[in-house]
């Protein structure tokens, strides 16, 4: 008997379309996620992690034993490939999310269709996440783009579970739950949403079952991630220096008025400040067009909304810190959301003029997302050192030898000029080598009376020079090189 083959079928027109479209996505958020990548100042978080990441992968725990050790893993062995500094864990929470970003379409693809999945992944990998270092977060060498990147493979992972039934779905699931919590602990305050996901479908057995295996695989993961840092030293330690943390408050802006205390919304503010109005808007109106969709078809959204129910009420409600780029670990919910929403606008109604109000709708949110992620790519594009890490720079251009002497300096926490100015740095207006003072208008740190009452003794043997968000003030007879 003849074998007989059929010739491949040609991708219909509309596979050509999402193939297309969904390539044109990728290649933009890899662009919005590697390009320039090193140029922006180092986010105050940085160094200290970069610092720790690289102690771990070198047998040495003390340091940052205040968070779990996970991301900080991630962020060492990064630069034992790509070389010691800031641009290894660039790459490695960069990478973050793209890799996540290729887990919600494909997690939601099966679920809503290719064009809210695509929209999901876009949402996610191209709009603005901003905080004051820079218009993208997960550009920079932090925890909480490993922690996000952990918790959505193990909602994905969960929602398989509950579909298919099968339980390697939820080992993994709880394996990757236990690396977001172990990279940093705000997470698991959603792992209820997963636990009691099988409720949906009023599964009672699997609900129980599914617990016993996910707190069993989450707990084994748990020990072996911090048993190099000594797994009772480092919780105790974590959990005390978190408590007085929340205790003490955190210094920060809200509504132009610096308080360690701040409101409740707080977190919310700094979330539309972060992404800005326009993807707000986006993004709220997509999760309101989420819960519209018809049972059984409700039970993704609702899933997917108990676990930012959760995080809300934690960051909004539990902790009295709020800082400016909390709001993070909320952004993939939703977009998760926002996607179900452009898929339930995009579906047939009844009615001819209702299918076409909300196309119209859905296309609204599309196009003004489009521009959202134009303005952030241009943002990248324009990404470049500025401020105090052009100060040496530009005494160097005027010739000042600052090696015999310092830079006093105002108005900034540490952590703005330490990396930049290489020791020649003093906060005594005092001391006697002065060559230059860099002030910056901060509600936060204002500027001390001493470095005034310099500046105003001095008024007439000063230059001064505005970089960016930073006024430099050069002595005339400052030594010369």
């Amino acid at each position: 008997m003849a074998l007989v083959t059929s010739a491949p079928t040609a991708p219909t027109p509309r596979r050509g379309l999402e193939i297309g479209l969904g390539l044109a996505v990728l290649v933009w958020g890899l662009y919005q996620s590697f390009w320039n990548l090193a140029a922006a100042n180092l986010n105050a978080d940085e160094p200290i992690y970069r610092d720790a990441g690289w102690a771990y992968v070198h047998g040495d725990f003390a340091l940052n034993r205040e968070h779990p050790p996970v991301a900080k893993y991630v962020i060492g062995l990064s630069q034992l490939v790509f070389g010691q500094g800031e641009l290894g864990p660039r790459i490695a929470a960069a990478s973050t999310v793209i890799l996540g970003g290729a887990i919600l379409y494909f997690w939601l693809r099966r679920e809503i269709g290719w064009p809210g999945a695509l929209f999901t992944a876009g949402a996610w990998m191209l709009l603005p996440h901003g905080m004051s270092s820079g218009v993208r977060l997960d550009r920079f060498g932090l925890l909480e783009p490993f922690m996000v990147f952990f918790a959505i493979a193990a909602f994905a992972a969960a929602w398989r579970w509950f579909r298919t039934r099968s339980w390697w779905w939820l080992v993994l699931s709880a394996v990757a739950m236990a690396l977001s919590v172990t990279s940093k602990v705000s997470t698991a305050v959603m792992i209820p949403a997963i636990l009691l996901l099988p409720l949906l479908a009023n599964r009672i057995r699997d609900t129980i079952l599914g617990a016993v295996v996910f707190v069993a695989v989450f707990g084994v993961v748990f020990v072996v991630a911090y048993l190099p840092m000594g797994i009772r030293s480092a919780i105790s330690y974590m959990l005390q220096m978190q408590s007085e943390h929340n205790a003490a408050g955190h210094l920060v802006v809200v509504a132009g008025v610096a308080t360690s205390f701040p409101p409740w919304w707080a977190n919310l503010l700094f979330s539309v400040e972060g992404m800005g109005i326009a993807a707000s808007v986006v993004l709220v109106t997509g999760t309101v067009a989420a819960f519209f969709r018809r049972p059984p078809g409700l039970a993704l959204p609702l899933y997917v909304g108990a676990a930012l129910a959760l995080l809300l009420v934690f960051y909004l409600f539990v902790s009295t810190v709020a800082l400016t780029h909390y709001y993070y670990a909320w952004v993939w919910l939703l977009c998760v959301l926002a996607g179900i929403g452009v898929s339930v606008l995009l579906g047939r109604r009844r009615s001819s003029v209702a299918t076409v109000l909300t196309r119209v709708l859905a296309g609204l949110l599309i196009a003004l997302g489009v521009v959202c992620a134009v303005w952030t790519s241009v943002a990248i594009a324009n990404e470049r050192a500025e401020g105090m890490a052009l100060v040496l720079p530009a005494l160097d251009e005027l010739g000042v030898d600052v090696d015999s002497g310092e830079v006093l300096v105002s108005g900034m926490a540490d952590w703005e000029y330490l990396p930049y100015l290489d020791g020649r740095q003093t906060v005594d207006a005092a001391d006697p080598d002065i060559v230059a003072v860099a002030v910056k208008d901060s509600l936060r740190f204002p500027e001390t009376p001493e470095v005034e009452a310099f500046l105003d003794s001095n008024a007439g043997e000063l230059d001064e020079i505005v970089i960016d968000d930073v006024t430099l003030y050069v002595l005339e007879d400052a030594p010369v090189g």
